[in-house]
């Protein structure tokens, strides 16, 4: 064979396996959540959770019951349910995500945060999450799954422009129960 072959045919097999490496993906984009897109009002559902998120606020207080605190929280109303099957159905994921910082909902309030849920019988309720400082500017990403570990699960999550969001002195989070029909 002809040296100048055997070296064509060689830069193309490594050319090959460069662009082979480049697709392959990595180990994190292997267990990466589902994710699934909410919109405001509008139910979205993963493998095993249905949410619809009613409304978002942002409050200097919130109230659950007798339980209140002053701070900057961000309050999330919705309603879930299982779609599949009610063994560890319960929404464990809630997260918020703002200028590449996680907050996971708190569990300070009385909320729908660990909540059981039921197959096509939605449970309506709050979240809280509480941010430090002002309230912040820009975007986030509200988060909702089933399991705190999301690997190779589907994530809700709903995109807030926090500008946009409504501004009150006092929120008081939705009592946990059962939706209304």
């Amino acid at each position: 064979m002809r040296p100048w072959l055997t070296w064509t045919i060689g830069a193309g097999a490594l050319m090959a396996a460069w662009l082979v490496a480049l697709a392959t993906p990595s180990q994190d984009d292997v267990e990466s959540p589902f994710a699934v897109r909410l919109e405001l009002g509008q139910a979205a559902a993963g493998r095993n959770l249905e949410v619809t998120v009613i409304d978002v606020r942002m409050a200097r207080e919130v109230a659950a019951g007798a339980w209140s605190a002053e701070g900057t929280w961000l309050v999330v109303d919705l309603d879930a349910q299982a779609v599949v099957a009610e063994d560890d159905a319960l929404l464990t994921a809630a997260t918020l995500e703002v200028g590449g910082t996680t907050y996971r909902a708190s569990e300070r309030p009385a909320s729908l945060l660990g909540a059981a849920l039921s197959v096509g019988i939605p449970r309506t309720g709050g979240l809280a999450f509480e941010l430090p400082g002002d309230p912040p500017t820009g975007t986030a990403t509200l988060s909702l799954g089933l399991d705190a570990d999301t690997r190779l699960d589907s994530l809700l999550e709903l995109p807030i422009a926090l500008d946009a969001v409504p501004r009150v002195a006092r929120a008081d989070l939705v009592p946990t129960g059962w939706a209304a029909p």
